[in-house]
C-alpha cells in the first residue's frame, strides 16, 4: 500500500531574523478621500490673514474672488460658522481654510469704509441728464469700460450693475432718480493703496463725462 508524503511547508533561511519596519519617510500613508480639493491643512487655529499665495494655491481662489463670492450670498450677513459651512458645502473648501475664509470675510464686512486714501472702497455720486431705464442701457454695454473690464456680475435692470474688473477690483453702480435726470452711486471696492484710488478716480470721471456726451448728442 502507497503512502502519501506530508507537503513539507516551505521555509526560508532568513524566517528566524526579526522583523523592522521600515523608517517612517519611507512608509506609504494612506490618505483618506472626502471629496475635498488636495489641501495643505495647519495645525494652528484657523488665520484670517492667510498669505495670499498659500490661499490661492490651497482654495484655488484669491481673496477677493471668496469675498465676492460670500457677499454675493444668503450668508452676506451670516456669523462665520455658517459661512465656513456654506464654503464646505457649496466649494468644497476644507474646514481649516473655509474658517479662515469666513473670519478674513467678517473683518472685511465689519471694516469702516470711507473715502480716504487708507481705505479700500472709492464711492462717488454721478449726475446724468436722462432717466434711470437709459443710464442703466448705456452703462451695461461692456464696451464702455474698456481693456480692464471682465464680467458683469449681478444686473438689476434700471437699478443696480456690479461689475469686475481685470485688477481685481469691483464697482457696483446703483441708478436713483434725480431732479436733473439720474443719480449714480458708484461704490469701487479692493482698490489697494492711492495711487489706485487716484487712477479709478479719474477713470469713472472721464467715464461720465463721456456718457453725458453721448446722452447730450
Amino acid at each position: 500500500m502507497l503512502f502519501r508524503r506530508k507537503k513539507k511547508e516551505a521555509t526560508g533561511i532568513f524566517d528566524d531574523l526579526p522583523v523592522f519596519e521600515g523608517h517612517p519617510s519611507t512608509r506609504r500613508i494612506e490618505q483618506k478621500k472626502r471629496g475635498r480639493r488636495a489641501m495643505h491643512v495647519p495645525t494652528v487655529a484657523a488665520n484670517p490673514d492667510v498669505r495670499a499665495d498659500q490661499l490661492f494655491a490651497n482654495t484655488g481662489k484669491r481673496r477677493e474672488q471668496w469675498l465676492e463670492l460670500i457677499f454675493e450670498s444668503t450668508v452676506r450677513e451670516a456669523k462665520q460658522r455658517e459661512i465656513s459651512l456654506w464654503l464646505q458645502q457649496n466649494y468644497r473648501v476644507q474646514k481649516w481654510w473655509a474658517n479662515s475664509i469666513a473670519l478674513n470675510y467678517l473683518q472685511w464686512r465689519e471694516a469702516p469704509k470711507t473715502n480716504s486714501a487708507q481705505e479700500s472702497v472709492l464711492r462717488l455720486a454721478l449726475l446724468i441728464p436722462t432717466t434711470p431705464a437709459l443710464s442703466f442701457n448705456i452703462f451695461k454695454s461692456e464696451s464702455l469700460y474698456g481693456d480692464g473690464f471682465k464680467r458683469f456680475l449681478k444686473q438689476v435692470q434700471s437699478e443696480r450693475l456690479t461689475i469686475a474688473f481685470k485688477d481685481e477690483t469691483r464697482a457696483t453702480l446703483i441708478f436713483r432718480s434725480h431732479d436733473e435726470g439720474c443719480e449714480i452711486l458708484i461704490e469701487h471696492e479692493f482698490i489697494e493703496n492711492p495711487v489706485m484710488l487716484k487712477a479709478r478716480t479719474k477713470y469713472w470721471n472721464e467715464l461720465h463725462a463721456k456718457v453725458k456726451v453721448q446722452v447730450g448728442r
